[in-house]
């Protein structure tokens, strides 16, 4: 089971996790294994803020304000200037994505190190992305992408993830770790559609190996609009200090195991 939690900033998340994951490997002599967990998942029902620029390795979004498909894969509408962690966005089923020309959600953004535009305070994005097969055709389709990561330290990754009249289906999957599936969050036909945000930790055993993220719908209760998709991903890895405190916490149980 997992609850839902309020969100913590992603510099306390990152300096956790980063501890704890280190201390665990340096405790034991077993051979290195790929990480990967599903840590929370935040409901978001009502308009709140998020900060991307939280995301110190890399961030995007996805705005399209088009009912038109596009041809995946599709590039996000903006990044962190200089970010490369998280690829486009690619189709679970069907053949295109879309966005919307009205619609909004309940997540919005504020961000100082972007692309273009380079920054923006309590920016209300245009819906989500999502499948183009909508309604009683939605069902197993969705979307999905990809991020890199750092065999040497964790990453910690906020998924911004919606929908309208649908399920959630999330599964996570990175080479040599045990693949996750959730599929907790329903969302209702409701506007501004609802979010959840998922907080994934993740480390791949080599720079090759890639977390890919598939987010697709089902047990939809409109069968005309029915549909999930996903709005912004962020990622952020330990600060030299975090990755300092690490290291002194891994001597000090070193130095007590080695006086026993």
């Amino acid at each position: 089971m997992f609850q839902l939690i309020p969100a913590l900033s992603f510099k306390r998340r990152t300096f956790f996790y980063a501890l704890t994951l280190t201390l665990v490997a340096a405790m034991s002599n077993a051979a290195s294994a790929a990480v990967l967990s599903l840590d929370s998942i935040t409901r978001v029902n009502s308009v709140t803020q998020a900060n991307l620029t939280d995301g110190n390795t890399d961030w995007a979004y996805w705005a399209p304000n088009t009912g038109t498909g596009q041809t995946p894969p599709v590039a996000p509408t903006n990044r962190k200037l200089g970010g490369s962690i998280i690829s486009s966005m690619s189709n679970v089923g069907g053949s295109t994505l879309r966005g919307s020309t009205t619609a909004s959600t309940t997540v919005h953004y504020n961000y100082t190190d972007g692309t273009n535009p380079t920054s923006a305070t309590d920016a209300s994005l245009a819906g989500l992305i999502f499948n183009s097969a909508l309604g009683s055709n939605a069902s197993g389709n969705g979307l999905s992408l990809t991020l890199t990561g750092d065999p040497t330290m964790p990453s910690v990754a906020k998924l911004y993830l919606g929908g309208f009249a649908a399920t959630g289906n999330l599964t996570l999957t990175l080479n040599g770790a045990t693949t996750v599936v959730n599929s907790s969050q329903i969302f209702p036909n409701t506007g501004p559609k609802q979010m959840a945000i998922y907080t994934v930790t993740y480390q791949p055993d080599n720079a090759s190996d890639l977390l890919t993220v598939q987010f697709t719908a089902s047990a939809i209760t409109d069968v005309t609009n029915g549909h999930v998709g996903a709005q912004a991903v962020a990622v952020a890895t330990p600060e030299p200090g975090i990755l300092s405190l690490a290291a002194a916490g891994i001597l000090f149980f070193a130095r007590r195991r080695g006086h026993r």
